[in-house]
């Protein structure tokens, strides 16, 4: 369809036709991806060794990469960074394809890290929140919000001061 035939619709074919093409979108990226081999990789490159609350969120084909993390400093303190996709967190979006946790007990610090896989769409917007939690308070550190544009992830700010419950 062209945009001639599109703006003969009226707003409710629009906004059905719109959800059509994203469970279109997301049944084929179910079935496109190996989703356990996208999952492990992304696991193997997500978390660096100097912070260990991982990378921003990537494109991987037609997927969303989003990586979160919580490392405990002590019992009252930890740092964590996680993904809010279209104003919810990753792990509670409509347009979640996978989401698999790993935790590491083996040190005397937890650790857990998460790989989110999200169905993009056109103009979805994305933000990385980073945090310090203290005795149960949680303080932004920072948060990169990015927009999903022809395929690609775009950073479209950062900023601080912000809070948010997980």
């Amino acid at each position: 369809m062209d945009k001639e035939a599109l703006s003969k619709l009226d707003e409710k074919s629009l906004f059905e036709l719109q959800n059509t093409i994203a469970e279109v979108i997301k049944a084929k990226n179910l079935e496109n991806g190996d989703i356990e081999t996208i999952i492990d990789e992304a696991f193997n490159v997500a978390f660096p060794k100097f912070d260990g609350v991982g990378l921003n969120p990537w494109i991987e084909g037609a997927l969303l990469v989003c990586p979160g993390a919580r490392i405990d400093k002590s019992q009252v303190k930890h740092v964590c960074k996680f993904i809010v996709v279209a104003d919810e967190w990753s792990w509670e979006s409509s347009n979640m394809i996978s989401d698999v946790i790993r935790r590491d007990q083996s040190s005397n610090k937890f650790k857990q890290h998460s790989i989110t896989l999200i169905s993009p769409y056109e103009g979805m917007k994305v933000e990385v929140v980073s945090q310090k939690s203290q005795n149960g308070k949680h303080l932004v550190e920072n948060v990169e919000s990015f927009i999903f544009s022809n395929g690609k992830l775009e950073k479209t700010m950062t900023k601080s001061s912000r809070s948010r419950d997980h």
